[in-house]
C-alpha cells in the first residue's frame, strides 16, 4: 500500500477586533409580519408603558409568548411578555422603539 500524504494549510492570524458576526433570528420573518400587522415590534428593545397598570414603565427586548395563528389578523389579541410580565398587545398605552 502506498502512503497518503495529508497537506497542513496554515492558518494566518491579524491583529485587530474580532468581527462580529450578526446571524438572522430564525424568526425574523415572521416578526416583520407581526409588526405589520399589530404595529408591535416583536422581537426588538423597546421601553414600554402598559395601561391601567401599577407597574413602572418596563425596558427590553418584547418577547412573543404564543404565535398567533394564520393567516395574521391584527384584530387578534397578540400575547407578549416583557421581563417576565406577561400581557396582550391591546393592553400597552405607548411604546417607544430602543434599537
Amino acid at each position: 500500500m502506498g502512503s497518503v500524504k495529508h497537506e497542513q494549510h496554515e492558518f494566518l492570524f491579524a491583529d485587530g477586533p474580532q468581527p462580529e458576526l450578526h446571524l438572522a433570528h430564525p424568526l425574523d420573518d415572521l416578526f416583520v409580519a407581526i409588526a405589520a400587522a399589530w404595529g408591535i415590534p416583536v422581537g426588538r428593545d423597546v421601553r414600554l408603558n402598559l395601561a391601567n397598570s401599577s407597574l413602572p414603565e418596563l425596558t427590553g427586548k418584547l418577547e412573543l409568548v404564543r404565535s398567533p395563528y394564520l393567516p395574521l389578523d391584527g384584530r387578534e389579541p397578540l400575547y407578549l411578555r416583557l421581563k417576565g410580565v406577561l400581557f396582550t398587545h391591546r393592553e400597552i398605552a405607548n411604546w417607544t422603539l430602543l434599537d
